[in-house]
Parts: C-alpha cells; sequence; structure tokens
C-alpha cells in the first residue's frame, strides 16, 4: 500500500521537476533569442506527465493516505504557491510590456518566457513550500 510520504514526495518532485523544465525553457529563450529553444511540446508533455503519475498515486492510495497527503499543511502551501503564481504572472505583464516597448526584448520571445514563468512560479514555489515548510 502506498503511504502518505510516497505520495508527497512524487508530488514534490514532479511539480518540482515540472517547474525546472518551464524555467530552462524561459532561460533558454532568454540566452538563445529564440522562441523554441527546445522542443515546444516538452513543457507541456512533462506537466501531463506530473499529473499522470500524481493522480496515479492517489488514485492507488488508501483514503487514509490521501487525506493524509492533502493535510492542513498541504493546503496551506498550495495556498501560498497559487498567491505566488498568481502575483508573479500578474507582474510579468507590465514588466515585459516594458521591455518590449523600449525593444529590449521582442513581442515572439516575450510570449513563451511568460508563458513558461508563469508556470514556474506556482510549482517551484510549492516544490520549495513542500520540502521547506518553513520557507512560507
Amino acid at each position: 500500500m502506498l503511504s502518505s510520504e510516497k505520495i508527497y514526495r512524487l508530488r514534490s518532485f514532479s511539480f518540482g521537476a515540472t517547474g525546472l523544465i518551464c524555467m530552462l525553457y524561459a532561460l533558454l529563450v532568454v540566452f538563445t533569442g529564440q522562441p523554441d529553444p527546445m522542443p515546444w511540446w516538452l513543457p507541456g508533455s512533462v506537466g501531463l506527465l506530473s499529473a499522470v503519475l500524481i493522480f496515479s498515486k492517489f488514485h492507488r492510495a488508501d483514503p487514509v493516505s490521501v487525506q493524509q497527503a492533502t493535510d492542513e499543511l498541504f493546503k496551506r502551501n498550495a495556498a501560498i504557491a497559487h498567491r505566488f503564481g498568481f502575483w508573479s504572472a500578474l507582474l510579468l505583464y507590465p514588466f515585459f510590456g516594458f521591455l518590449i516597448a523600449t525593444g529590449v526584448i521582442s513581442l515572439t520571445l516575450a510570449f513563451p518566457i511568460m508563458g513558461t514563468l508563469t508556470a514556474a512560479a506556482y510549482l517551484l514555489s510549492f516544490a520549495i513550500l513542500s520540502e521547506w515548510p518553513s520557507a512560507g
């Protein structure tokens, strides 16, 4: 039987790995100057794979383990990560709007950076909070 600790670790690892792929995509766009520095489907595929893995772990676990894996600490961390992801995404628009308006970055580069950074902000903050609850 799956323990809540295994579910917790898989969820944290999956979010972290997906967040790192998204962050890597954004950094590669910045440093290469190409809107598609790696296959465009890679961040989404890693995200879908993570979702399938997490869902399958929850589906195979007993109700007590599922309840323990979604306790108050999970809800607190998820709420903090949601807030951080929301405000990060919201702040990306004026920041990149300024960069586009001043000609520092093109519109074709700004959109993939903003899209992947929006996902990375939530995913990485959740993974960090899951591993270091005192960070929140």
